[in-house]
């Protein structure tokens, strides 16, 4: 199986996550003062923040699982954020609730990303659903699934 064959099976997981659609406009914007690190990890925080909203509240340790990986691919590519900036993140992460327009240009990003990028993306899923204790079953069992079949390739 390809990469982006499995790429878009983790697509439509997500599609299929009963997350109730924002509009746009009531999206927090990207804050400026983190555009840098933006490249980063940019499409990763729309799609976990949408895995980790599907049970309709992203919990506290479910966010914090997303802003610590958000700053550690900040830190693997070179942009260490500063404390200010980890904050801001934060405040950003808490607030976010993607819309389904954010959802598509997200996958095609990771769609055209590395191996390494979509299993780190993977990872970092598998640590959300984990992160508040009400792991579902389907989700624990489609994440493993889907990581054993990229480390495969």
């Amino acid at each position: 199986m390809s990469l982006g064959l499995l790429v878009g099976r983790f697509g439509n997981f997500l599609r299929e996550q009963p997350v109730v659609p924002t509009e746009v406009a009531a999206e927090p914007g990207f804050p400026d003062q983190l555009e840098r690190l933006r490249g980063a990890f940019g499409h990763h925080i729309i799609l976990l923040t949408m895995l980790s909203r599907a049970d309709g509240e992203a919990a506290a340790q479910e966010r914090q699982v997303i802003l610590e990986f958000c700053l550690d691919q900040a830190r693997k590519a070179g942009k260490p954020a500063t404390a200010k900036e980890a904050a801001e993140l934060g405040d950003y992460v808490r607030d976010l609730r993607p819309s389904f327009a954010q959802f598509g240009p997200a996958i095609r990003r990771l769609e055209e990303s590395g191996k390494d990028d979509v299993l780190a993306l993977v990872a970092a899923a598998q640590a959300v659903v984990d992160a508040d204790g009400a792991r579902r079953a389907r989700e624990v069992e489609f994440l493993a699934e889907l990581s054993q079949e990229l480390r495969a390739l």
